[in-house]
């Protein structure tokens, strides 16, 4: 016989929207750096019995496709829908969707576009709509030159690790990581500042209930413009802001809580029967 959390995640699905996730498999992922940091993320769902499956982005982790570069910001939601066809194959039941910093953005551009295929809801976490630091002006010039000329250009893109979380043990991690390539292209920095103008111009399409959670120290994404998008839904939107933490809210020493909240919202949109 079946236990109960058995018969719940048969009917309950929270699908990762994460740049540096696994692949869509339940829970199935080679142990390298970044999957090890997911996984600690999705640990959080399967303990309350809900069935969690990852996503790497194209051209990130283990999916194909060049390192850094989109030719269109569309492809990333096809590769969603199609992912949540595949999950749909899996397990049967409500899902959620959980999206963090690109995937924030990825997420949140989806449930504009896609109205005819509803989820349950949606866990928005640091969003990137904008960045919370001014590039080099060497880069900045040299993606509006190049984005026409040569796209595929791979430009050095990195992050300062210390500004990722307070945990240094996940600043090390990132760091050494081999998965994270550290480029972003001409043609993929387009595209990505196309989304999130229109995201932010767009968003009262979203009809799904959205909960963001937002670090007030957040030196990576601009949190206070997700606050102020955020703020100006008119569906169910709840927002939780943390103001000691950094970008990586779900890797934070305090993480715990911010699982309770997730999940007591996830709770809430999907029960458990």
């Amino acid at each position: 016989m079946r236990s109960a959390a058995a018969a719940r995640r048969r009917r309950s699905t929270c699908c990762g929207g994460c740049s540096r996730q696994a692949d869509a498999v339940p829970l199935r992922t080679r142990r390298h750096p970044a999957r090890v940091r997911c996984l600690r993320a999705a640990s959080a769902p399967r303990r309350r019995g809900l069935a969690a499956y990852l996503l790497d982005q194209r051209g990130h982790g283990r999916s194909g496709g060049r390192r850094g570069y989109l030719s269109r910001f569309s492809q990333l939601l096809g590769d969603l829908q199609a992912f949540r066809r595949a999950v749909r194959l899996r397990t049967q039941g409500p899902q959620v969707l959980l999206g963090h910093s690109f995937g924030g953005l990825v997420t949140l551009r989806y449930l504009e576009t896609q109205p005819s295929d509803p989820i349950a809801a949606a866990v928005i976490s640091s969003p990137w709509l904008a960045l919370a630091f001014r590039p080099p002006a060497w880069k900045r010039v040299a993606g509006r030159v190049l984005q026409d000329l040569w796209a595929t250009f791979p430009v050095p893109f990195s992050l300062d690790t210390e500004h990722l979380s307070r945990d240094p043990a996940i600043n090390t991690a990132y760091g050494e990581d081999p998965a994270v390539h550290g480029v972003m292209s001409p043609g993929g920095w387009r595209e990505i500042k196309w989304a999130q103008g229109a995201v932010i111009a767009d968003g009262q399409r979203i009809e799904s209930p959205l909960l963001f959670l937002l670090a007030g120290e957040d030196r990576i994404a601009d949190a206070h413009l997700g606050r102020a998008f955020a703020d100006g839904l008119k569906g169910t939107v709840q927002v939780r802001w943390y103001p000691e933490m950094y970008h990586e809210i779900l890797h934070d020493p305090q993480r715990e809580r911010v699982f309770q909240e997730m999940l007591q919202f996830v709770d809430a949109r999907i029960g458990h029967a």
